[in-house]
Formats: C-alpha cells, sequence, structure tokens
C-alpha cells in the first residue's frame, strides 16, 4: 500500500484534478467525479444529512481509510428490531452494536460525539473493552442504518452485538494488528541497521553517494511502516479531527508525519538528520503498547468473565441416538446447543437452562434465589444453570444457553450497568484531552522559539515533546485500575456493576445491614434441647416425615449427635404452620408450637419456663410431647456468625455507622444487635419493605448510604441507596437492582465479603489517585526534557509505553481484591 492511499497533498497545494470527490483516490479513465460506484452513494449520504463539512475538514490533510460502502440496510428491518433493538416508551430505540477498529479510550471520545453531528441520535455509550456501542436513538428522524453508515465512515464497521461475531472480529482485528506489528517490526529492525552504518560513516568518511544510497533506502523501507503499520493512528487522529475531538492519536500522528516530512525533506535536499529509524521504531514500540493495552482490557471485566464466575467452563454432553447407549463428552459451553442431552454429576454445577429428562436429586438455588433449603427436582422439571446439584446424577435436555440463560440474562445485567463511568473518569478523561490540546500548542510554541536558532533542533524537540507527551498513561490510570479491580473481584465471585460503584463505596457512611445471612448463619440449627434427653429419637423419627425449615433443622442437629436408631414412625399427620404427631415405637409423639402441642398433650406448665427463656432469647421454641405429656423443649435458631463481630469492628474503624434493617422480630433483631454490640435503637425489626424504602431514602438524604439485602424485600431499598450490595447471590430481582452482587462462591459468606469489597473500593480509589500522580508527573518531566532538548524523539518513544506500562503494572499491583491471605485491615 503506498502513502498516497491514505493522505491528501498539504495544506496550501491544490489537489490533483482527477481525485475522487469523496476518498480522494484517482478517478478511473470512464469514470467522472468519483472512483466507484460506493464514493458516490457515500457522497450523496453525506450531502443529504446535510454533512458537506466532512469535505471542508477533509481538504488538506491525512485522510481515513474509506467507508466500506454498505448499506446497512439489513439493520432497518423488522427482524432486526424484534431480535437486537429495545422500543422504549417514549418513543425513542435503544441498540446495542458491535463496531470494528475499537482499541483504546480515543475511540470513546470520538464516538460519543456522534450525537452532535448526526441528528436523530441522542446518546452513544462505547465501551471500549468490549467493543460495544450503546446507541439511543430516534428512529422517525434517522434510521439505524444511517447511523451505521456514519460509523462506518469514522472508521468503525458496524455489527449486530453477538457474542460467537464479537469473538470472530476480534481476532480478525488481532491478526491485522499483529501483521501491522510484524511490518513495523521489520522495517525498524533494516532502518536500524542502515542507521547504524550512516552512524558509523559519520566517523570513518563514508563516501558521500554510498551516505544518500543508504537515506534513500532509509526513506523507501519507511514507506511501509507509515503508510501500513502506522495506520490506526492516522485513522484515529483523522477520524478525531472530523468529529471536532482531539484525543490520544493527534500528536502522535502529527509527530509521525513531522519526522517522516522532515527526514524526507532532508535527504531530497541531501543535508541534515534524518529520522526514518526513530519513527519506524517509534511505531512499532507504539503498536505492541496498543496490543498489550487491547488485551488486558478485554480480560478485565468482560461479559465472559462474569459468566465463568457463576458457570462451569465444561459440560458432559451424552452423544448417541436417545434409547442407545450414549457416549459422554467433556466439552466447552460454548459448544453446547438448544437440545443437548447433558450428564450432570452430584457436586457439579449446572452449565445450562434445561429439563429433567432422568434422575432424581436436590439442587441448591441460593445463588439464584438466595433460598438456602435444597430444592428436589425430578423427571419433567425445569432448572437453572448456576445451580449446584447436591444428591444424584441427572440427565438434562438443554433449553437455553450461555448468554441466553437466566444467568447469563443476569449478567448481562452487571454488565449493562458496568457501562457508567465513575466521576472520577469522566474528570481524567477532559483532563487527557485538554492535555493534548497544551501539548501541541507547546510544541508548536517550542519550533517557534527554537528556529531562530537552530531550526532543525527545534523540530526535533517539538517531536519528542508531541510523542513523550501523549497523555496515553493518564487516559488508562483511572479505567484501568477500575477494570483490575471489577475483574478481579468477579474471579472471586464478586460482581460489581461499575468504576462509579467503587467510587462510592470508598466514601464512609451509613450501612444498613440485612440480619439473615449476613450478621446470622442464614439457616435455622438446633441451639438447646431442654427436658427428656429420650424423647430426641422419638422427635427425630416423627420431624423426618416433614419438609418444613424448622423441622429440617431440628433433623440435622439430631442425626449429627448421632442418635441410635428408631423404628419409623406411621401414621403421621402434619399441620401447616402448627406441627406434626404420628406413633414411633408404639408411642404416640407430638412434635410443633407450643399452642400446637397444648391442644394435643397436657404438662404444658412443666415446660413453659424452658419455652419463656428460649423465647426471650430470640429462640424459637418447639415443644415435644409423647404420650400426651409434654416432656422437652428444643431451641432452633439463625445463629450469629463468628465472624460478624470482628468484621463489624473492622468497618467501624474503616469509619463506616452500621444500622440494622430486619423483617425478622423485633425480639430477635434485638437480641443480635446486643450481642454484636450495636445500638440496639439504630437496629428495627419488623420492618417492610416499603419501610426500608422510606428508611434508605431519609439517610441518603443526609448523605453516602450503603444497603446490604438478598431477598425482593430488599430490592427497593438496594435501589435508592447510594451504593446496593445483593449478598450471597440474592433473589434475581435483588440482583438486578444492587451495584455489588456477593455470590456464595470463594467462601462468601456472612459480612466479611461486604467488608472486604469495602476494603476493595478504598485500595482502588487510592491506586487511582497514585496512577494518576504517576501519568502527570510523567508527562511533566517528559516534556521539561524535550523542550529543553534533552531528549532524542526515540527515546521519547522508548518512554512513552513505559508510562503506560508503569501505570497498568500500578494497577496490576493494587492490593484491592486479592487472596485472603493478604488482605489488609483498614
Amino acid at each position: 500500500m503506498s502513502l498516497t492511499a491514505e493522505t491528501t497533498p498539504p495544506a496550501g497545494r491544490p489537489p490533483a484534478a482527477a481525485a475522487c470527490g469523496h476518498c480522494g483516490l484517482p478517478v478511473p479513465r470512464g469514470l467522472t467525479d468519483f472512483c466507484c460506484a460506493g464514493c458516490r452513494t457515500a457522497h450523496d449520504i453525506l450531502v443529504g444529512a446535510g454533512l458537506q463539512g466532512y469535505y471542508d475538514l477533509a481538504a488538506g490533510d491525512v485522510r481515513a481509510v474509506r467507508a466500506s460502502g454498505r448499506s446497512y440496510a439489513e439493520l432497518d428491518d423488522p427482524a432486526f428490531f424484534a431480535l437486537h433493538v429495545e422500543r422504549r416508551p417514549d418513543g425513542l430505540c435503544a441498540v446495542p452494536l458491535l463496531l470494528e477498529g475499537i482499541h483504546c479510550a480515543a475511540c470513546v471520545w470520538l464516538t460519543e460525539r456522534l450525537p452532535t453531528t448526526l441528528p436523530g441520535v441522542l446518546e452513544v455509550r462505547l465501551d471500549v473493552g468490549r467493543s460495544r456501542a450503546d446507541v439511543v436513538f430516534d428512529p422517525a428522524r434517522t434510521p439505524l442504518s444511517e447511523i451505521a453508515r456514519m460509523l462506518d465512515a469514522l472508521g468503525y464497521p458496524v455489527h449486530p452485538f453477538r457474542g460467537a461475531d464479537r469473538e470472530a472480529i476480534r481476532r480478525r482485528e488481532d491478526r491485522a494488528l499483529l501483521i501491522k506489528i510484524a511490518v513495523a517490526g521489520a522495517a525498524a529492525g533494516n532502518i536500524m541497521l542502515l542507521g547504524a552504518a550512516l552512524y558509523a560513516g559519520m566517523f570513518t568518511d563514508m563516501v558521500a553517494a554510498e551516505t544518500r544510497w543508504f537515506r534513500w533506502l532509509s526513506m523507501g523501507l519507511s514507506i511501509p511502516s507509515v503508510a501500513f503499520a502506522a495506520q490506526p493512528f492516522f485513522r484515529g487522529a483523522w477520524g478525531a479531527l472530523r468529529a471536532r475531538a482531539i484525543h490520544l492519536d493527534v500528536p502522535i500522528a502529527l509527530g509521525i508525519l513531522v519526522g517522516v516530512g522532515w527526514g524526507a525533506a532532508n535527504t531530497i535536499r541531501d543535508t541534515g538528520e534524518v529520522y526514518f529509524d526513530s519513527i519506524a521504531m517509534l511505531v512499532f514500540l507504539l503498536l505492541v503498547a496498543r496490543l498489550v493495552q487491547i488485551r488486558q482490557q478485554r480480560r478485565s471485566a468482560s461479559a465472559a468473565e462474569l459468566l465463568v464466575a457463576l458457570t462451569p467452563g465444561v459440560a458432559r454432553r451424552l452423544d448417541g441416538e436417545p434409547g442407545g447407549v450414549p457416549t459422554v463428552r467433556e466439552v466447552p459451553i460454548a459448544a453446547l446447543r438448544v437440545g443437548d442431552r447433558l450428564e450432570v454429576r452430584a457436586g457439579d454445577t449446572l452449565p445450562v437452562d434445561g429439563v429433567v429428562v432422568e434422575g432424581k436429586s436436590a439442587l441448591d438455588l441460593g445463588l439464584l434465589t438466595g433460598e438456602s433449603r435444597p430444592e428436589a427436582v425430578a423427571p419433567g422439571d425445569a432448572v437453572a444453570a448456576g445451580t449446584l446439584n447436591l444428591g444424584a446424577r441427572l440427565v438434562l435436555r438443554a433449553t437455553a444457553t450461555g448468554e441466553d440463560t437466566r444467568i447469563g440474562r443476569i449478567a448481562r445485567a452487571v454488565e449493562d450497568q458496568s457501562r457508567r463511568r465513575a466521576p472520577i473518569v469522566r474528570f481524567a478523561d477532559k483532563v487527557a484531552s485538554r492535555f493534548v490540546v497544551a501539548a501541541i500548542a507547546v510544541a508548536a510554541l517550542t519550533v517557534a522559539v527554537w528556529a531562530p536558532f537552530d531550526l532543525q533542533h527545534g523540530i526535533e524537540n517539538a517531536m519528542a515533546l508531541l510523542i513523550v507527551t501523549c497523555p496515553c498513561a493518564l487516559g488508562l490510570a483511572t479505567p484501568m485500575t477500575f477494570a483490575f479491580a471489577i475483574g478481579r473481584a468477579a474471579r472471586r465471585g464478586v460482581l460489581i456493576k461499575g468504576g462509579d460503584a467503587l467510587e462510592r463505596l470508598a466514601r464512609p457512611g451509613l450501612a444498613f445491614l440485612d440480619k439473615t445471612g449476613t450478621l446470622t448463619e442464614g439457616s435455622t440449627r438446633l441451639v438447646a434441647w431442654r427436658g427428656e434427653p429420650a424423647a430426641r429419637p422419638l422427635a427425630l423419627a416423627l420431624e423426618r416425615h416433614s419438609a418444613h425449615p424448622l423441622a429440617r433443622a431440628l433433623v440435622a442437629g439430631l442425626e449429627a449427635e448421632g442418635l441410635a436408631l428408631v423404628p419409623d414412625a406411621d401414621d403421621v399427620h402434619e399441620t401447616t404452620g402448627g406441627g406434626i404427631e404420628g406413633t414411633v415405637g408404639g408411642r404416640r409423639v407430638v412434635v410443633g408450637s407450643p399452642r400446637f402441642v397444648a391442644a394435643r398433650a397436657a404438662g404444658a406448665e412443666a415446660v413453659t419456663p424452658h419455652i419463656d427463656e428460649l423465647a426471650g432469647r430470640g429462640v424459637s421454641p418447639v415443644v415435644i410431647a409423647v404420650d400426651g405429656v409434654a416432656v422437652a423443649v428444643a431451641g432452633l435458631t439463625d445463629p450469629i456468625r463468628a465472624d460478624a463481630r470482628a468484621t463489624i469492628d473492622r468497618l467501624r474503624a474503616a469509619g463506616w455507622q452500621l444500622a440494622v434493617l430486619s423483617g425478622d422480630d423485633p425480639r430477635v433483631v434485638d437480641r443480635v444487635a446486643r450481642e454484636l454490640g450495636l445500638d440496639p435503637a439504630r437496629c428495627q425489626g419488623g420492618v417492610t419493605p416499603e419501610g426500608k424504602l422510606a428508611a434508605v431514602e431519609a439517610a441518603a438524604a443526609r448523605g453516602p448510604v450503603v444497603m446490604v439485602g438478598d431477598g425482593v424485600n430488599d430490592a427497593a431499598a438496594l435501589a435508592a441507596a447510594t451504593c446496593g450490595i445483593a449478598v450471597h447471590g440474592g433473589a434475581e430481582v435483588a440482583t438486578s437492582v444492587a451495584d455489588v452482587v456477593i455470590t456464595a462462591r470463594g467462601g462468601n459468606h456472612g459480612l466479611a465479603p461486604v467488608a472486604e469489597v469495602i476494603e476493595g473500593a478504598r485500595h482502588t480509589l487510592r491506586v487511582v489517585h497514585r496512577n494518576f500522580a504517576i501519568s502527570l508527573c510523567y508527562n511533566l518531566v517528559g516534556a521539561t526534557l524535550a523542550v529543553t532538548g534533552l531528549i532524542h524523539p526515540l527515546i521519547g518513544a522508548l518512554m512513552m509505553p513505559v508510562s503506560s506500562l508503569s501505570v497498568v503494572s500500578s494497577a496490576a499491583w493494587s492490593p484491592a481484591f486479592r487472596a485472603r491471605d493478604s488482605r489488609r485491615t483498614p
């Protein structure tokens, strides 16, 4: 590819008479005005949309690669709208699009300027890590195909946002970038060898003809590097100028053009220095830095990583005809399709949504619903991905896979929220864009000041300034730190829906805690037995026939004591909300609430003191009667977590005030508050969902508020809080509205993970401030060295990626969300 395919004549020189009216390429013989039908169509579109200013901007400067010429008419098809477009009640539409060519924060600034240049587009939000643009538009004013054509013209071909397409396009982009790196590296290596010969010839009186030959050969070898490998920088810079936005690629492209232009002029004049070796090495280093940046952004906080944190990576697929002997094959989740038969063994996590076709078992639904009690499943029952098989082998028929599963929809909700930008990120973007303008102005001033003394030296210093002050590190300082923190937290089972959530959690305020499952174990246990020990095996035999949560807790507690086997109960009758009665070994046994047992047995006065004692402690009393006489009382409760007190002390030390909002009995909440040293006045029991919402809204009016909950009754309060935290997976509605979702993976139980999230947010914000300081200090020092002529442009090219790597390394070394053995207290 030649340089003329990417550039136009410098300002002041008229373009060639036979240049295409759209792309500037030569018009073939037999055609007029335009080189092809695609350019003619693109020209008509721009003129029809009132965007003739595109050609005014294009005159006399570097051109981007022309549009692909696609009409994108398929995007206006009703079938496409039904699958991909969200129609809002106000008549507007929202659509996610996958853009090719997205590589850095510069692309964000460019594409988000679209509403200022295209009527009918109200908002564009770009997630650079996922190459996803969320566009809000008015279809009555601007069709989606026209928006796609405009994005294409900016250098970002458009595709529907689908997982498979995204990965294929990413692989194609990676290959293209690697080819450019290879070309730039080969050119740089050969030009550096020629440069070494030229430098050596300065001390050995090289023949003038050989010197000229080496200089011309260096210029020729630099053409592939500049015209082909450096395309991303020219394309980004030109797109920015067309969109009236200044970003990181502008000073890079300007520095490359100035260096090549000045070197070419010196080569033609056979005097002065040439900079082809420096420029070629600069392009190579910048492309390598861009590849590292792109791959790191993709690894952090992607939707795939959120799904990996929730579902297994492989599944056991049963291949073969139904009724025959199936072959079990382990396949990646991405290979699963609707209708596949899958084997799920005890202890496995379900990889898909499906229907049970064989086997009976029990599933732990805690990830999706927050329910700690296993749910029995049998053939014909629907099951969901992300749930844990606790019992026996199951065979499923897949009904939904990947992003279409219930857990996939939750992950998409997390992903949608994660595109929100923290205020500090927006501040960093503003600083970086203004810094670019300042760097260009200072570069021009540098040339003007040095020109009377040494113009060549002045141009070198300006080149070094433009290169070394490219604010890549400044642009990376904040989003990369958040990306590392969110990605690391996701691998720990903590899903954070955006950097703004971390920023809000870093400021201490008031935290409302739910009691069940957060301060307590979240499951009822047998904690006391008062009365006749011989009644224990009788109660165990009878309660095994009940599915009530308290009955299951009593059975688990008695079985743990290793009681001797007794005959099974018969003639069993259970009364909902009361208790159960039956015959065990010829003896009549009744187990249930005090009122239920009192109506069926005598001797209630003998166990009343035990009932009062347990109830006073917030423990649920269960009375056992044998042969018509009450003989024992079992105490069941949700015990306080062992680490709750220590975690509360950690949060207090970090400056947080703590309160409890619970729907449980006020006496139970009061007991928990006193045992944990919390102010009883701040701990409320018997609170309705409306009451929780009112309390959170009232507190939020006075300062930052965090709400921690796990159920549907907490959803409104979670949404109203400054930051909502859903614990242990939580009910789906709670997960959708919360800013942070703590799953049960990785041992995330109780209040400790909440404290870890808050501490991680504080560490993350500290690293953001540190990276911001590093990048600003680097740019100021680099600018000073460049202006005073103390560094060569090649040294500047070496310093620039080092600054970006230093920021990335600083973000990677952040203590936020690291392994538990390295946790720090606030």
